[in-house]
């Protein structure tokens, strides 16, 4: 059976820290994509604001 909790078989290794760092990149681009729609609204909703 394949076991990727083998941090002792370099392919595993390289396997688990890629998909590890694949992982951190992912979240992070949906954290900054979702900030950034969040303050576009902020800032198109403040400008609605602004002009009344």
């Amino acid at each position: 059976m394949f076991d990727l909790a083998n941090w002792r078989n370099p392919e595993t290794l390289m396997l688990n820290i890629t998909n590890g760092i694949l992982g951190i990149v992912t979240v992070g681009l949906i954290v900054w994509i979702c900030g950034s729609a969040i303050y576009e609204h902020m800032a198109a909703n403040h400008k609605t604001i602004a002009k009344q």
